[in-house]
């Protein structure tokens, strides 16, 4: 078994590089190409991505580093705070408007109220991870955009926990499992202010305390206490009830502010373990979840909710831009960052496929496999097409440079 997980671990990542290479050649990012590895090597096709769990830890701490870097390297909490404004409009309206929408079009086509909740929010969360990346692949992760969008992000990832647990609650009432929706909401925002108390006190004595490991004789020290913080931040995080990534991501900020820290050699580490190893295995094991099981009626439905989610989506983002007198190229970039899906979006279905497994006797008529693999599939287009859009926006508006 070992053996065996070795090998298909050293052709995952040797296919995610080549098919990479070949997307940076042709115009594209090398993103696209690790997604595609892992289509090819996965179950529909080649079928050798034989170690789902282990696979599904390594992308974990694929896209904890990928975070952890963005905040390090761009994530300074006075340029996220100079744009917040901005930041919370949009976030606002990506956190309403498309969500209505959503839950409009689900009960149009048969789905019960709770259904079309549980797609709602999932629909209402953004893949941090593939949105920083996309924005690094256009070199917009240090203007106003990116410091917008990161800001977004975080907020977005805030309120779909909020939205997620009152739709939770929602549905143990609905099921007759009892519960009290206000009770449990309180309960989130007060363990996201006990997160960011912890974040505040971390960023103020933290960067001061990482100096005694300067004097560490120990090999590489400074470097596993980098590991264990971001680590710690990840779980943190994910122990108040938000996501991972927004641990790492505050971890990254943290650190920042170390002068232990303050050296490309320890940047160069890091990114050469996340982008070496780690990060190609995140996306292409995203790609290696595509299934072609009713890929007709599910690629169907994936694109009416691309198109739906694109036209309500990037059209608020556009437009909370345009009143905060971003211009049109910014606009629209911001409005592709919070276009794509990933890790949150996938928890948000798996609950409502193991709630329907549980009390299937509450979703009789309802496809939920095939709802979960459409929203499958539209992460996977969403991941693939925003650096792409992306790149698109930039060349259209090459010569028009961003207004300050």
């Amino acid at each position: 078994m070992a053996e065996s997980f070795i090998l298909v671990l050293a052709l995952l990542i040797l296919l995610a590089k080549i098919l990479g290479e070949i997307s940076e050649k042709i115009g594209l990012t090398s993103l696209v190409g690790e997604v595609f590895a892992g289509i090819l090597l996965g179950p529909q096709i080649l079928d050798i991505l034989g170690y789902p769990e282990i696979f599904h830890s390594l992308a974990d701490i694929g896209i904890i580093l990928l975070l952890f870097l963005a905040g390090f390297e761009h994530g300074s909490i006075k340029d996220l705070l100079k744009y917040k404004k901005t930041s919370m409009m949009i976030s606002l309206l990506s956190s309403s408007l498309p969500i209505i929408a959503v839950v409009i079009y689900a009960l149009t086509q048969g789905f019960s109220l709770l259904t079309s909740l549980f797609l709602a929010v999932a629909l209402g969360a953004t893949s941090m991870g593939a949105s920083l990346r996309s924005l690094m692949s256009v070199n917009e992760i240090d203007s106003r955009t990116g410091k917008t969008v990161m800001g977004s992000l975080v907020l977005n990832d805030i309120t779909g926990l909020i939205l997620l647990t009152g739709v939770v609650s929602y549905a143990e009432i609905t099921t007759g499992g009892g519960g009290n929706i206000f009770f449990q909401i309180g309960k989130v925002i007060a363990s996201v202010g006990i997160f960011f108390a912890l974040f505040y006190i971390s960023f103020m004595y933290v960067p001061k305390l990482t100096r005694k490991f300067a004097k560490f004789r120990v090999e590489e020290a400074q470097f596993s206490l980098a590991i264990v913080i971001i680590l710690m931040f990840a779980w943190a995080a994910t122990y108040f009830g938000l996501s991972s990534i927004i641990g790492a991501f505050f971890a990254g900020i943290i650190l920042s502010r170390s002068p232990i820290f303050e050296n490309h050699t320890f940047v160069e580490k890091v990114s050469s373990l996340s982008y070496g190893f780690f990060v190609p295995i995140f996306f292409a094991f995203t790609g290696s979840q595509l299934s072609f099981q009713g890929f007709a009626a599910n690629i169907t439905r994936a694109l009416i909710f691309m198109v739906l989610i694109t036209t309500v989506q990037v059209g608020c983002a556009y437009i909370a831009a345009k009143l905060n007198k971003y211009n049109n190229k910014e606009g629209l970039l911001i409005g592709l960052g919070m276009l794509p899906y990933g890790e949150v979006t996938l928890v948000v279905m798996s609950a409502l496929v193991a709630l329907s497994n549980k009390k299937a006797d509450f979703f009789i008529g309802e496809d939920i496999l095939g709802l979960f693999s459409s929203v499958l599939l539209l992460i996977i287009i969403s991941i693939l097409l925003t650096p792409l859009l992306m790149r698109f926006v930039v060349h259209v508006f090459k010569e028009k440079p961003s207004e300050e």
